[in-house]
């Protein structure tokens, strides 16, 4: 019995210290991972010598291995987490491998294109942008140039930001103001050259839903959609002139934001249709769910500065990118997608930004699609002093409607002036307006008299900038059938091809009209008009 008890013990106690053992391992393998976030600082002497230095970095890491590229079957250089390496390079181009080395065996690397030149740099410039109000980056590029130090000037005694050719620098502002960034490019030279410019940082534009409400387009122009590996910087694809041509059928694409919380995409017949979708990347029929038919919805989150698009289908500029990644099928469009917004201060530009997955930035400016304030239907306001003409713009005294003229001239009072939102413009005079001798009537309602009788086919030209509005028609006319930019009409058979008025808006739905009927002649025609 005792044999039997002491075997039985030692049973017990080789099935304990077999679960102990098993529940360690397993506990230490779902930790298991290789390291994260694998980058280098990397400077140049500026010596004439090659001399690099190098100080890897990585999350979950034991050590580095570091190759320089300059020998073949290379023995690595081992690094510990913020050791310094040093290495001479002779000029040429090479490409540096960084290892980090996890304490479970797994590895990561990072790789980067080096240039080594004794030639002083040359033709230095940095491309600048704001992003999100207190955010700048900077990409410079300079010939025979290895390093950039990047100062943005609001520390007195700043350190500089070192990147490789190639790299963006980022930096976040704590103020508004006027900044001076500074760009020393470097290379393997004992010469260095500097750029310098002024960045304005201004506060950030509080937005609310209905800022947004409206139609909105991608901006044509290089630049305005592309991706790359942080906000502003979109190295990896970038629209260009021939990308605006080539996607003319995707630049015309329209968000619209609903004052309801309603969004939809027009795509109209074609959009740009990639692989994923079973495309070719060219111009296309739109392909289901994102053809514009989404019932969809918005929200804005002005703390995070961001916009929620709910609803199958539907995206902002970019049919495949989710916040989980890039769509490889149509299929498997998400019910939702958050964007990161930023607004210009006459909140008719909007920056969006869309990380797809870690470190992986889209980025689309789009422009508001400015409705002009004369789109629509007008008439003459039905009110004393609305119609007259007189010596000097504002002064009617020579004539001017009074409330009896509202009466007898409620033909004239009702004609509509219709300006579309294509640049055609009619006139709608019913089945009478003012007929005055010069057209065969008596100065009382009449049928219209050809060519000022509405059939024109007419456009128009608005000119904000000149404050004045081009009618072309032979025909066409704003109020004042017999007024010309040469003088007044003695029969109609004289009617111009076009006349030009001077506009000025009161409001967005009243506007003032004048026309000097003959240059310098003094006589001033002045309408105030009411849109309906």
């Amino acid at each position: 019995m005792k044999i039997i008890k002491n075997l039985v013990i030692c049973f017990l106690t080789v099935i304990a210290l077999n679960s102990c053992a098993d529940d360690e391992v397993s506990y230490a393998f779902n930790e298991v991972s290789a390291p994260t976030n694998v980058a280098a600082s990397f400077n140049i002497s500026n010596d004439d010598t090659g001399t690099v230095t190098l100080t890897p970095t990585a999350e979950g890491v034991t050590a580095f291995q570091v190759y320089f590229g300059d020998v073949e079957e290379e023995t690595p250089t081992d690094a510990a987490p913020g050791q310094e390496v040093s290495h001479i390079y002779e000029e040429g181009e090479y490409v540096l491998r960084v290892v980090a080395l996890s304490a479970s065996g797994l590895t990561s690397e990072f790789n980067r294109n080096v240039s080594i030149s004794f030639t002083p740099p040359s033709n230095l410039s940095a491309d600048i942008i704001v992003v999100n109000n207190y955010e700048v980056s900077v990409t410079p590029t300079a010939d025979d140039a290895t390093v950039f130090d990047v100062y943005f000037g609001e520390a007195l005694e700043e350190e500089a930001t070192t990147i490789m050719a190639g790299e963006v620098a980022t930096y976040t502002y704590a103020a508004a103001g006027d900044y001076t960034i500074r760009v020393i490019a470097k290379g393997a030279s004992a010469t260095t050259i500097e750029y310098e410019d002024t960045v304005s940082i201004s506060d950030p534009v509080s937005a609310t839903s209905e800022d947004f409400i409206g139609t909105w387009v991608l901006a044509s122009e290089a630049g305005s959609f592309g991706v790359g590996p942080a906000i502003g910087d979109v190295s990896w694809f970038s629209l260009d002139a021939q990308g605006i041509e080539d996607r003319a059928c995707f630049i015309d694409d329209e968000y619209v934001f609903g004052s309801g919380g309603t969004f939809s995409t027009i795509l109209g017949s074609e959009t740009w249709i990639e692989a994923w979708q079973g495309g070719t990347d060219a111009c296309g029929t739109p392909v289901a769910p994102h053809d514009g038919s989404a019932s969809a919805t918005y929200s804005y989150d002005d703390a995070s500065s961001s916009i929620t698009i709910t609803g199958t289908g539907a995206y902002i500029a970019l049919a495949k990118g989710t916040n989980n990644g890039e769509l490889s099928a149509p299929a498997d469009a998400p019910n939702s997608i958050t964007y990161t917004v930023s607004l210009s201060d006459d909140k008719n530009t909007m920056n969006v930004y869309l990380e797809t997955t870690e470190g992986v930035f889209w980025q689309f400016k789009l422009v508001k699609k400015v409705v002009s304030p004369i789109i629509g239907t007008w008439r003459i306001a039905s009110e004393s002093g609305s119609y007259g003409v007189g010596p000097a713009i504002g002064d009617v005294s020579w004539f001017s409607l009074d409330d009896q003229g509202i009466i007898d001239r409620a033909c004239l009072i009702d004609d509509e002036y219709i300006f579309g939102s294509d640049d055609s413009y009619s006139v709608n005079l019913g089945t009478e307006t003012w007929i005055e001798g010069w057209q065969g009537g008596s100065d009382s309602c009449g049928a219209s008299v050809a060519p000022h009788d509405g059939t024109a086919s007419a456009t128009y030209a608005y000119d904000e900038s000149a404050g004045t509005i081009t009618i072309n028609g032979i025909g066409a006319y704003i109020a004042l059938a017999k007024g010309t930019n040469t003088g007044e009409l003695a029969a109609p058979e004289d009617a111009p091809s076009s006349i030009v008025y001077n506009a000025t808006f009161i409001d967005n739905n009243t506007m003032s009209v004048v026309i000097e009927t003959g240059t310098g002649s003094g006589v001033f025609w002045q309408f105030k008009l009411v849109k309906d």
